[in-house]
């Protein structure tokens, strides 16, 4: 053997891939109905089952191996046009990745095969195929059950808006009649009932506000993040006659979002930090960002309640409350709202707090 068939026999073992050549075999009207294979690789029998094959026809591994195989292989043997393709070999039940080319003299009618086996790619791909269709036939059905959950809880929540009002309204006028010398069960009754009645009304303004989180659409412009924040503090300043002085605004570069979304991912966040700080001899509440890996990490940091890490997984959640409404009044869902709004921006939010050493909540936007 010379160093040209050293070389050859080398290149023709060393590859990943199957490959043989093949002698196309013809009936007189020159249709092709047969192929004898003449050379295989190592990787051949792997690649496709096939134990022992040179010198044998295909016929006799696969009788009823599909006419197309040997249509294409006997159009590269007579014309010298490679082909590549990906095809199913039912009797050998895999797929196969396909390039053919004529071998040597053309009067020979001999071919080339190059190929892998792709019967897991083409099996995941059906698989795909098949979960995409299931989805596609679920989505009127998710659809119209969202349209009918949002209509129950608009529903709801304006028939429950309407008896509250009523309530209020009632219980002011038992005031205002009772105001000359009501007994204190009475006082302490009236409280009671104006505050659960407060505390609904709270709640559903807050379902509904979950609800439109999910629904509007996301409108992108420049934010100016520290004229945001810088608002609320003194919102909140006007509401609580708070001292401004336990606020610290570091460095808040501007954001790229939905305006009005990430206002109200702000007014949660700040106006958490205040509440559960509050009760402090010094209440401290930080706002500013810090640059991580070339993105910007806004955070509202206080020094308050705080909460336990092992709670974490409910911090989130739709009412979820790590404190009792006694000591901290709330619907929990503000931060849920919160949550909501960061991930339709394709954001991240996350928190780390010890009890009583306060808290501090992370987020950050794709640039």
């Amino acid at each position: 053997m010379d160093l040209k068939e050293v070389l050859w026999e080398f290149l023709f073992n060393s590859i990943d891939q199957g490959f043989c050549i093949v002698e196309m075999i013809f009936d007189e009207q020159k249709k092709p109905i047969d192929y004898r294979f003449l050379k295989v690789n190592s990787p051949f029998e792997n690649q496709t089952g096939l134990v022992n094959a040179v010198g044998k026809r295909m016929r006799e591994f696969a009788p009823n191996h599909e006419e197309h195989w040997f249509e294409i292989y006997g159009k590269v043997a007579l014309t010298g046009e490679s082909v590549r393709f990906e095809n199913r070999a039912e009797q050998l039940h895999r797929w196969f990745d396909v390039n053919a080319f004529r071998f040597g003299d053309p009067t020979n009618f001999q071919v080339a095969i190059l190929f892998n086996d792709i019967t897991l790619r083409k099996e995941s791909e059906e698989k795909i195929q098949l979960l995409n269709k299931e989805l596609e036939q679920k989505i009127p059905e998710l659809e119209f059950a969202y349209n009918e959950l949002d209509a129950f809880s608009h529903s709801v929540s304006h028939d429950l808006q309407a008896p509250l009002r009523s309530i209020n309204g009632f219980v002011n006028i038992l005031v205002k009649e009772l105001s000359k010398e009501p007994s204190y069960r009475i006082k302490e009754s009236l409280k009671v009932i104006g505050s659960s009645s407060r505390k609904m009304e709270n709640l559903i303004q807050d379902m509904l506000a979950f609800s439109h989180v999910s629904k509007n659409e996301v409108v992108r412009s420049l934010v100016h993040t520290e004229q945001i924040v810088n608002n609320i503090i003194n919102d909140l300043y006007r509401q609580h006659a708070i001292d401004k002085s336990i606020f610290k605004i570091e460095n808040l570069p501007p954001m790229t979002g939905d305006s009005a979304m990430l206002n109200q991912v702000w007014v949660n966040l700040i106006s958490n930090a205040y509440k559960y700080s509050s009760k402090k001899e010094s209440p401290r509440v930080e706002i500013g960002s810090q640059q991580t890996n070339g993105e910007t990490i806004y955070y509202v940091k206080d020094n308050g309640a705080g909460f336990d890490m092992e709670f974490y997984d409910k911090l989130f959640g739709v009412f979820q409350r790590l404190h009792d409404n006694n000591e901290f009044e709330g619907t929990g869902v503000g931060l849920a709202i919160a949550q909501r709004i960061v991930n339709r921006h394709q954001g991240k939010i996350w928190a780390e707090a010890k009890v009583d050493e306060g808290a501090t909540f992370y987020f950050t936007l794709p640039n």
